[in-house]
């Protein structure tokens, strides 16, 4: 690029901002493509930190490989696995006063405390482990006694059975969407209440489950269709999240593509405005394609400032809410959607990509409307009315 271009580019930007009717479209048309950058990376940003965080509560919550399987199994040999254990789910009614509340029943060969493998049974009182949560909502200390009536699996014909239960850990497991207590499995299996059970696997490193799952069949081939990933459970869920954040993504697009035309209309508008000076220009030497360069440039940057300003005001409010938490400020509730913190992700390749999107859609604004208007003959275009 020569010089020439260079210093006309400058020279009609600061005439750009010197003139009064000049200012009002041109700062219009930075604001429209500063908000709509902004509003893009906050929104995206938004919707893929509420997916990172669902992905960690699903992955602290649940496990990462299931085997349905009762039979014995060691994945001892294995590397990445972090523990598994035998265990089975089913559901009973926890008896409090005149009322019932609808529990989980949860069996076990293994917890992470030396006191649960200690507990017996007292007379018809077996041992159960709650966490605090459960505690705390039904005003629970360790000996408590309860009392649950729960399907007795034990006959072909299963039937309703009152079990008397006592509290002999309160521990800090994992709260659930519906209230569980943790039994051991040969308790579980004595008293009948147990329809099947499967292994749950956590992994340490949970996004290497296909691989580990292809180690576990090659050890036991019978497991083929009896295993199952925590990314395989979720697959739709995952999928119906990333079309959601990328129909969005392409719906404020548009606010961007639609910025981009008052770049247009006023770079239709400077050219008209500056015939005279193009005029003297083309006296000077000027081609057809300087003339669209300059005018192309003029464009470009005021798309520049314009994505910058949404970049820095984006940046700004990203860091604010991760780092001074001002939505705790606000109090707002977001418990509901059982995550900690607010859901937004600072992610470089928003910023890098949206801003080259940004650029991209002022760069075509402000050539079309040169290489149309600037494309033709000169003379005739200067003695023209616009």
């Amino acid at each position: 690029m020569n010089n020439f271009i260079v210093l006309i580019t400058l020279n009609y930007i600061k005439n750009f901002f010197k003139k009064k009717d000049n200012k009002i479209p041109v700062f219009i048309s930075i604001l429209s493509i500063a908000i709509s950058v902004f509003s893009l990376i906050i929104v995206l940003s938004v919707m893929k930190g509420f997916e990172v965080k669902v992905k960690n509560k699903i992955l602290a919550s649940f496990p990462h490989i299931i085997i349905s399987t009762g039979d014995s199994i060691n994945l001892d040999e294995i590397k990445n696995i972090k523990s598994f254990n035998k265990t089975s789910e089913d559901y009973g009614a926890f008896l409090e006063n005149d009322n019932f509340n609808v529990i989980q029943i949860k069996g076990f060969d293994y917890l992470e405390s030396d006191q649960l493998y200690l507990a017996t049974t007292k007379g018809n009182k077996y041992p159960v482990v709650i966490n605090k949560d459960f505690s705390r909502k039904y005003s629970l200390s360790e000996g408590s006694n309860i009392k649950i009536i729960a399907p007795d699996f034990s006959s072909k014909k299963p039937k309703i059975k009152k079990v008397n239960l006592y509290v002999s850990n309160i521990n800090n497991l994992p709260s659930n969407n519906i209230d569980r207590i943790y039994i051991k499995n040969r308790f579980k299996n004595e008293l009948g209440l147990t329809r099947g059970e499967f292994y749950e696997v956590y992994l340490k490193n949970p996004y290497e489950s296909k691989r580990i799952i292809e180690i576990i069949i090659a050890k036991y081939p019978e497991l083929k269709f009896k295993t199952v990933d925590w990314q395989t459970l979720n697959k739709s869920f995952f999928s119906l999240m990333e079309l959601e954040r990328l129909s969005i993504g392409i719906f404020l697009m548009f606010l961007i593509i639609l910025s981009a035309t008052n770049i247009y209309s006023n770079i239709v508008s400077f050219i008209s405005e500056k015939k005279t000076e193009i005029g003297s220009l083309v006296l000077l030497g000027a081609s057809k394609n300087n003339l669209i360069i300059i005018f192309t440039l003029i464009g470009l940057f005021l798309g520049v400032v314009g994505t910058l300003i949404g970049v820095i005001m984006s940046g700004l409010l990203i860091y604010l809410i991760i780092e001074k938490q001002i939505i705790d400020s606000l109090a707002i509730d977001i418990t509901f959607y059982q995550i900690e913190g607010f859901p937004i992700l600072f992610s470089v390749e928003y910023f890098v990509l949206i801003s080259l999107l940004s650029i991209l859609a002022v760069l075509i604004s402000s050539f079309i409307p040169s290489f149309l208007i600037l494309n033709k003959n000169l003379e005739s275009l200067i003695r023209r009315d616009f």
